[in-house]
């Protein structure tokens, strides 16, 4: 999997750092109906990496997935910023917009 982040989301998240000890995680959570259709995409900084996650290749900042969230996502993702958030898109689809950097 590879995340390309574009200038304006690099830096919209740099903005959001406080140190060199953050590190930012990407989720995939399953919605009210348990089915990847109704899927939510969540972007966190953390304090601390958990051992279950993997780094994401990316352009710029680095990310660290569960590998259970690679099976609901395709292979390149691409995640800009607009004034009412961040967007996650692949070529296909959107998987999330208006979405906010979360606190861990």
């Amino acid at each position: 999997m590879e995340i390309h982040f574009t200038e304006q989301a690099k830096n919209e998240m740099l903005k959001h750092f406080e140190s060199s000890t953050s590190y930012m995680c990407f989720y995939y959570e399953l919605g009210g109906c348990c089915t990847p259709l109704d899927g939510v995409i969540r972007l966190k900084t953390m304090s601390s990496i958990p051992d279950s996650h993997l780094k994401i290749s990316t352009n710029g900042i680095p990310v660290y997935t569960d590998s259970a969230n690679l099976r609901f996502l395709e292979e390149n993702l691409t995640i800009d910023h607009q004034p009412n958030g961040f967007v996650v898109k692949s070529k296909n689809q959107i998987y999330g917009y208006s979405l906010r950097l979360e606190k861990e």
